[in-house]
């Protein structure tokens, strides 16, 4: 097995496993911290740098599956489009998972929307879980 092979199997099990903390997190922090007093910080302060990584792991493969598809003839067919919009959800929820991540760790005082936290929690494990699960299916290096 190339060592290419390894790489890309790892970082699908980080996303893998990254999208199941998150989600994990996200639902029991209504048990554990119901009234956002801050008990959950710490977790969330653990798994905010793990997610920018994953996300960007995330964007890399969507961008190299995005050119292989725009490389080829000009049909828009199901690959193309899942190309593309795993390419596009990454860069998105890249951009505003730093955003809110910077407003909330590097701004005083805190400059973070919490709606925005919900839309990055709940749909970043699905991002990470299907990107992951394809890149482990695949045969091909690049995803």
């Amino acid at each position: 097995m190339s060592s290419r092979v390894v790489l890309k199997q790892a970082a699908a099990w980080y996303m893998l496993v990254l999208a199941a903390a998150v989600a994990g997190n996200f639902v029991a922090n209504q048990l554990y911290d119901p009234a956002g007093e801050g008990t959950s910080a710490a977790a969330w302060r653990v798994l905010d740098p793990m997610m920018v990584a994953g996300t960007l792991l995330a964007l890399v493969f969507a961008f190299a599956r995005k050119r292989r598809q725009d490389g080829r003839a000009r049909v828009v067919d199901r690959e193309y489009l899942e190309a593309n919009v795993s390419f596009y959800v990454s860069a998105a929820l890249l951009l505003v998972l730093l955003w809110n991540w910077i407003g909330t760790e590097w701004v005083d005082p805190p400059n973070a929307i919490g709606l925005l936290w919900v839309m990055i929690d709940t749909t970043l494990p699905l991002l990470l879980a299907s990107t992951a699960l394809r890149l482990l299916r695949s045969r091909d290096v690049g995803g």
